[in-house]
């Protein structure tokens, strides 16, 4: 097995989700103890990029369906992590990167349909996801996936819920190995990128009312985080694009979380 860690992030082109793709980035590195190889899912304007041309109105995320395609990008071998940017890890990812592997499964995750922390087995997902050529090119094609995989069991395995912890739910922050910002309305980054992004006239792809998370430790926690990777030298500049990079996707206004924990991320 690979002793660097394959780390596929989603994440929007021009920098909107920097501070939470800087954070993100501090704390794999902090805690492992393997090196990590970070890919950052994202839209671009090249055509030679694998993610040039995506179809992507639909999805709730300018990056919900590039999970799909992480098994072609890796050449059908080997495995890969893939998570959303909205994470802070609290734990060694050398642990999860060599959780064995039952023998039918293409995708480990937290149980049903929750993939937004996923570890593929990218030879065994050959044949059976769609090529990068349809998934690309059909704008439902993550919604369809997200529904068609839970049909098929023998694909999936469980992990530990704690690699993919809903904003703190009702665990002890010691007790978290991942913790997934997962409620679009109260992400911790909006308070910092709001003012960055206005200074270039732009504005953050979330365009639903915000709130303040349920929870004052998780809110601390990515403020700590935040300042830890600031004094170890990563700013939020390092994450943006030089011109802005259009896409589409999912309008959020009207947006409500379910139970505090969105429904529509992660799918």
């Amino acid at each position: 097995m690979s002793e660097t860690i394959e780390l596929f992030v989603g994440c929007a082109p021009n920098g909107e989700d920097a501070e939470s793709q800087m954070v993100l980035e501090y704390t794999a590195r902090k805690y492992s103890s393997l090196p990590i190889n970070i890919h950052w899912m994202k839209h671009s304007t090249d055509p030679k990029s694998f993610w040039y041309g995506w179809k992507s109105e639909t999805w709730a995320t300018p990056f919900s369906g590039f999970r799909w395609g992480i098994p072609e990008f890796c050449g059908f071998k080997g495995q890969a992590i893939y998570m959303d940017s909205d994470m802070i890890i609290m734990h060694d990812l050398e642990e999860l990167w060599n959780e064995p592997w039952n023998e039918k499964a293409i995708i480990m995750g937290k149980g049903g349909w929750r993939f937004c922390v996923s570890k593929w087995n990218c030879e065994r997902a050959k044949g059976v996801i769609p090529p990068v050529e349809q998934t690309r090119n059909t704008p439902l094609a993550h919604q369809q996936l997200c529904q068609a995989l839970p049909m098929y069991p023998h694909l999936q395995q469980t992990f530990d819920r704690q690699w993919n912890n809903f904003d703190g739910e009702n665990d002890n922050l010691e007790d978290v190995k991942i913790l997934h910002y997962t409620d679009m309305s109260t992400q911790m980054h909006f308070k910092y990128a709001t003012p960055r992004l206005e200074t270039k006239g732009w504005k953050h792809w979330f365009d639903g009312d915000i709130r303040e998370h349920r929870r004052q430790d998780v809110q601390d926690l990515f403020d700590l985080m935040y300042a830890d990777a600031l004094d170890a030298g990563y700013v939020p500049q390092m994450y943006e694009s030089n011109e802005w990079i259009p896409y589409q996707k999912e309008s959020q206004k009207g947006y409500r979380a379910a139970n505090g924990f969105d429904v529509t991320q992660g799918e």
